[in-house]
């Protein structure tokens, strides 16, 4: 029988209206802050601030997943009629890499004011938490150090996206420099730096932030950061999960729930092995060694990490886990999100016979795991078609459910950063250091997990032939997510599958955002 969950709603956790002005925080870096930082509860609200401002649609609601990075990722169909993106959308005009469109620019300027005003707010934050005496905090300074470790995590990874879009990879071996890092509260010019400083600014905050989470979440407060009840190591520690607290909240209070919408550990890891695959050969060591103590701690003990089980994607699609969400290690909140993905892309209702995102290359996506019967779980129950000769698809991942014990939790979650991605790095290091078979096994981790009934060692025997493997399991499990664009990118990849579905498509300069015009100009 599927698992029901008791789960409470993520926005106790989450104040808006005391945080309402230092959210305003305009690009001249000026906050309203003269009273915010008092008292400990003042702490708390900048950080949801940060949080809720990342979830924006202009940020990872919208923008930076489902949106214009899985616009110009070629996940949507682009040409003429009723069963592509009209021309006029703006997310057309991305896909072709309009860059300088009015539209698509509006895009490209929200991504940078928004992540440096956000990153304003963290060092904000990061110099008075640094100087407070931990008597403010109820938890003393358990409570002071995860504040201050939150946020040194959170300035990391907004600056690394920002790194993603607008310099270009590492594998280009690229010279000059491309963007500031921001690590002061100041209103002062910084100088742009190296990709290779920039990635190094990046590590250092992360390994800063990391004894600081790693101790308040493994040590701390751990009883919060269980995914799913089937990775529970003793009964008395039933319902409390990373995304709710079932009915469970311990005298610290909600706040220390919920690490799921958090920087929490393990998302510091995954984060990490992300930054170091990205660095290239001389940084995949140290990818190695935080995607294997996720996988070999946290995951083969079954200690927080574990996938959704097939029985909760295959049920009923009121109930459906579409977000999978048990492998998430972090993830953002968006009240409005399920309603907002379905304006999008039905402009009305679901029940609208012209969808305005439909997803490209499905068929051939999938294609090789067709063996007379699709079982992958990830286009049996996670994409829907709008019509019964199944031509037009799109992602169900952001589809609302209406089974309140699901409901609770999926329906606002942005996925950010997940185990399957982890698995993917170990088996592209893998592949590069020659271990395919090794490699091969922590591919099959996911796959199986997602019900893919193929066995990859009776075809798959080299190098080439694993990362063609990787890529494309990459490909099936980051629709709707907005992360493929940055495989490509960081693969070098000269040419991807057209949104056209007629072939490949040139990305010769197309890797890299246009700096904003605000930027550019005195």
């Amino acid at each position: 029988m599927k698992k029901l969950y008791t789960m409470l709603l993520l926005v106790i956790s989450l104040c808006t209206a005391s945080c309402s002005d230092w959210l305003d925080v305009s690009p001249s870096n000026q906050v309203n802050g003269d009273k915010l930082f008092e008292i400990g509860d003042g702490y708390r609200n900048a950080l949801n601030g940060i949080y809720l401002n990342l979830g924006t649609s202009s940020m990872y609601g919208q923008t930076m997943s489902w949106g214009f990075m899985d616009a110009i990722a070629q996940y949507y169909k682009t040409d003429n009629g009723s069963n592509f993106i009209p021309k006029t959308s703006a997310y057309y005009k991305s896909a072709k890499f309009q860059f300088e469109d009015s539209d698509v620019k509006t895009f490209i300027s929200n991504i940078w004011s928004v992540s440096y005003n956000n990153i304003a707010n963290c060092n904000n934050l990061i110099l008075n938490v640094s100087e407070a005496s931990p008597s403010v905090f109820k938890e003393g300074e358990f409570e002071k150090n995860m504040i201050w470790g939150e946020a040194l995590a959170l300035r990391a990874f907004m600056h690394f996206d920002l790194l993603r879009l607008f310099a270009p990879a590492t594998a280009t071996n690229p010279s000059g420099s491309y963007l500031p890092y921001r690590d002061k509260y100041e209103a002062a010019v910084v100088e742009k730096c190296t990709v290779t400083d920039f990635i190094e600014k990046v590590l250092k905050d992360l390994l800063e932030a990391e004894d600081i989470l790693r101790k308040f979440d493994t040590e701390y407060h751990p009883e919060a950061m269980y995914a799913s009840q089937m990775y529970e190591p003793t009964p008395e520690w039933n319902a409390r999960y990373r995304f709710n607290s079932g009915s469970y909240i311990d005298d610290m209070g909600a706040f220390f729930w919920y690490r799921g919408i958090r920087f929490n550990y393990l998302a510091l890891l995954g984060l990490k092995a992300r930054v170091c695959i990205y660095a290239g050969p001389a940084y995949y060591k140290n990818a190695e060694t935080a995607a294997k103590e996720l996988y070999n701690t946290y995951y083969q003990q079954k200690r927080w990490i574990g996938f959704t089980e097939g029985e909760n994607i295959t049920c009923n699609l009121n109930s459906r886990y579409t977000k999978v969400s048990h492998d998430i290690l972090f993830g953002l909140y968006k009240k409005q999100l399920a309603t907002d993905y379905e304006q999008a892309v039905w402009g009305s209702s679901s029940s609208s016979s012209t969808t305005r995102l439909p997803l490209a290359n499905i068929p051939s996506l999938f294609a090789s795991d067709n063996t007379g019967v699709y079982t992958d779980y990830r286009l049996t129950y996670l994409i829907g078609t709008t019509n019964e000769t199944q031509s037009k698809y799109y992602t169900l991942k952001y589809n609302p459910s209406v089974e309140s014990v699901v409901e609770a939790m999926e329906n606002p979650m942005i996925p950010v950063i997940r185990f399957s991605e982890i698995c993917h790095i170990l088996a592209e290091i893998s592949s590069y250091n020659g271990k395919i078979t090794e490699g091969i096994n922590y591919l099959e981790t996911v796959r199986k997990a997602r019900g893919a009934e193929r066995t990859l060692s009776l075809t798959v025997s080299t190098r080439e032939q694993l990362d063609a493997e990787i890529l494309l399991d990459i490909r099936k499990e980051m629709i709707g997510e907005g992360g493929t664009f940055y495989t490509y990118k960081r693969m070098n990849l000269s040419t991807v599958p057209d949104s056209d579905e007629e072939g490949e498509i040139n990305m010769t300069g197309s890797y890299v955002l246009p700096l904003p015009t605000s930027e550019t100009t005195n």
